[in-house]
């Protein structure tokens, strides 16, 4: 499950204060109420103003901040651009270009303007900035030192601490994010996203009947993105509780915290397949092979037992461990189950594969394309197998119909440049780009080898 990282902003406001240039007093006021009209005023009199005046930073300042209330997006960028040229080791224009790039949607440049601003004065504030942007940036490690440095700096709001929050949670720092969690609810109690936030961080500790007060305490306030947990799980068992608290766990991929609701079933005699089969599927993302084995065993001994998914499971796991004969007996076991699934026939095949067995392999490739002839990875396998066995052009046809069916399909494009590769065909970096681009890591080494 992908995760959503909640980011609480402070609204970009054009209220500032002014560097002790009281001539500007009128002004300021007039950019404070972030009105187009007069924003157009603040522009008509700062041309009216006497000339020497652009050789002052903050004149330019101003004129950003009118331009930008415009939308003059590029008029705003030159103009503060000319306060830094006149003043670029005052921190405040470094920052305030970074809030404004931020806004227009150029978060990495306004991460340099950032950067050099606290560079030139460590302010909380400009830590705070700096952290939400590394944080959209999903540049989590550095949005977490930003916030620990904005706090050490003196800047605090309940926002700063709610980031702080989600961040800690994604790094699975329960405890710590958790303390967080109870500053932004204790700054401002009639914060709904804060008792949200905090909803969630009960819920990876396994506390459901905080999460469950922490959700209401968040709808009562109004506010409409809380995060969710069914009234039935509220009001329902430990047994149910502990079961949500796992599944919603080990679908944000928080496995360890989802393997201890599982255990705390497990304990108390809870012995059901899906709990084990749950708890295996855990320790198999966390690559303990031998507790992800017990349990789907175990599973597979208890009442009503999810068959096809266990054997698939158990397939993949022995497959990881490179225990093909193992691999292959469960896959064949699920092709039992439904000879028509086309699924387990290709897991089959990259098994013989494996073993060098080429033709099981290949046969297994065409049982699965003749149940679903448009199943792409089928093509994309056996294009490798052809590919291995050196019948480059039969591999080039297959891969090529691989991502014909899946443009998208990132290792059909890595056989098929390799395809072109071996057939002497010089466009083939196309298909190692477009590898790499759909996500395929193997493609970065040959890009580096042959591409450029």
């Amino acid at each position: 499950m992908k995760k959503n990282i909640l980011l609480a902003f402070i609204l970009f406001s054009f209220c500032f204060t002014s560097t002790g240039q009281n001539k500007y007093k009128e002004l300021d006021a007039l950019l404070n109420k972030n009105s187009m009209i007069d924003a157009m005023t603040v522009l008509e009199k700062l041309k009216d103003n006497p000339k020497k005046d652009t050789l002052d930073a903050e004149y330019w300042l101003r004129y950003s901040k009118a331009s930008f209330t415009l939308y003059k997006y590029e008029n705003a960028k030159a103009a503060i651009d000319k306060s830094i040229k006149l003043a670029p080791q005052n921190a405040a224009y470094h920052f305030e270009k970074g809030l404004m790039l931020n806004r227009i949607g150029e978060p990495e440049n306004a991460l340099i303007a950032l950067q050099r601003a606290v560079e030139l004065k460590p302010k909380g504030e400009y830590h705070y900035w700096k952290g939400i942007v590394n944080q959209q940036l999903n540049k989590l490690k550095d949005a977490e030192e930003d916030y620990k440095s904005a706090l050490a700096n003196g800047f605090e709001t309940p926002e700063l601490h709610n980031n702080y929050t989600n961040i800690l949670m994604i790094n699975e720092k329960f405890t710590e994010s958790l303390i967080h969690a109870n500053k932004a609810v204790a700054m401002d109690k009639k914060n709904g996203m804060a008792y949200s936030t905090r909803s969630k961080n009960h819920l990876y500790l396994l506390n459901v009947d905080a999460a469950c007060a922490d959700k209401s305490a968040a709808y009562d306030l109004g506010y409409m993105r809380v995060f969710q947990i069914p009234d039935t799980i509220c009001k329902g068992s430990f047994i149910q509780k502990m079961k949500f608290a796992g599944d919603y766990c080990a679908g944000s991929n928080m496995y360890k915290q989802a393997i201890k609701a599982y255990s705390a079933l497990i304990d108390k005699k809870e012995y059901q397949s899906d709990i084990f089969l749950n708890r295996g599927y855990c320790y198999y993302k966390l690559k303990e092979y031998a507790n992800a084995e017990k349990d789907y065993l175990k599973a597979l001994e208890l009442p009503n037992p999810v068959k096809d998914l266990l054997y698939d499971n158990l397939s993949l796991l022995y497959f990881d461990q490179d225990n093909y004969t193992k691999s292959i007996e469960y896959s064949s076991k699920r092709i039992e189950l439904n000879p028509k699934n086309h699924v387990p026939y290709i897991d089959r095949g990259l098994n013989y594969r494996k073993l060098k067995k080429y033709d099981e392999a290949e046969k297994d490739f065409n049982k699965s394309l003749s149940i679903k002839p448009d199943f792409f990875r089928a093509y994309g396998y056996r294009a490798f197998l052809f590919l291995e066995l050196g019948q480059y052009r039969q591999s080039l046809e297959d891969a090529s119909k691989s991502v014909e069916i899946n443009p998208k399909y990132a290792y059909g494009y890595l056989v098929l440049a390799q395809a072109k590769q071996k057939l002497g065909q010089t466009d083939f970096c196309t298909d190692l780009l477009n590898a790499q681009k759909y996500g395929n890591d193997e493609a970065d080494i040959a890009i580096k080898q042959y591409c450029n």
